[in-house]
């Protein structure tokens, strides 16, 4: 089997989330779904004001359009950002590898993901790239399932000196599976998100700072627990959430292992940034070593 591509740039050049969601926000014009199965007030979850007298078609139009409106927010925003750089880049790429990333979303296939940053890069330095993220973008044009050198190609081309090159990457996680037990923990949709973004943080802190401790983590398998809860931090009004997930990783060689990942996460007002205030991963299998991140 041949090995992924590498190139360094800046020298010289079981339920989806998805789904978890839709339960959340069953309501619609005149439809309100099992929210007590769920836990959760149906106000907590309406979406529009509930009417009466809607035709059965209009009701089942606009289902279908609110659905695809979510769809659309899950697949193109959660794990996606957008960064504008200029040469030097500061960035090693590799062909991606799509068995490691089956949970992408659906993009395809080709592309190209963070092998590594170089030490005091552009990168490095201002961004919040980290390995394992995957190049979605390149200014306009659409690279996701491009094939790698023409990928390298593109990025060589750029001419930063009039204006910064903007470059939107992804996680490479996809949609994360929150199974029903897990829904049913949650208040409300705003919860839901919540815990996602505080996942993909936990994921970002381990890819940035765990490399040569547990090797790549390759995706997160599934949410296994979460809760969230309003209050005070450190003089600071904001919220708490609190997740567990079992991550594959892999330590080369074909070879990967599953941990069960614990983080817990600080949203304060005031800026909306979310902090991962304490994380640890421990082996399933082996010796159950833990490793504590922070």
């Amino acid at each position: 089997m041949a090995l992924p591509k590498n190139r360094i740039l800046g020298r010289t050049t079981t339920i989806h989330l998805l789904m978890a969601l839709v339960l959340l926000l069953g309501c619609h014009q005149g439809y309100v779904a099992d929210a007590a199965f769920l836990g959760i007030r149906p106000e907590a979850v309406s979406l529009v004001p509930k009417t009466t007298n809607v035709p059965n078609h209009h009701r089942r139009r606009r289902r279908h359009a609110t659905a695809a409106a979510i769809a659309s927010r899950l697949r193109m925003g959660l794990g996606d950002f957008t960064v504008e750089l200029q040469k030097p880049l500061g960035i090693v790429l590799q062909e991606r590898n799509h068995d490691d990333t089956s949970r992408e979303g659906g993009r395809g296939g080709g592309g190209a993901r963070v092998r590594e940053l170089v030490e005091g890069g552009a990168a490095a330095i201002r961004t919040d790239i980290v390995p394992g993220d995957v190049l979605l973008h390149v200014n306009e044009n659409d690279v996701s399932t491009l094939d790698f050198d023409s990928i390298m190609d593109l990025l060589t081309s750029l001419d930063t000196a009039v204006s910064p090159a903007r470059l939107a990457w992804g996680d490479g996680l996809g949609m994360l599976d929150m199974p029903k037990n897990v829904v049913k923990q949650l208040k409300s949709t705003e919860d839901a998100f919540y815990v996602d973004a505080v996942v993909r943080r936990a994921v970002r802190e381990i890819r940035r700072r765990g490399g040569n401790r547990l090797g790549d983590l390759l995706r997160v398998e599934v949410i296994i627990g979460a809760g969230v809860r309003k209050g005070n931090f450190d003089g600071e009004d904001g919220r708490k959430g609190q997740v567990r997930f079992f991550a594959i990783f892999s330590t080369g060689g074909g070879s990967s292992y599953s941990c069960n990942v614990q983080a817990t996460g600080v949203q304060r007002e005031e800026d909306g940034h979310i902090e991962i205030v304490s994380l640890s991963a421990a082996k399933d299998e082996g010796l159950g070593q833990t490793v504590e991140f922070i």
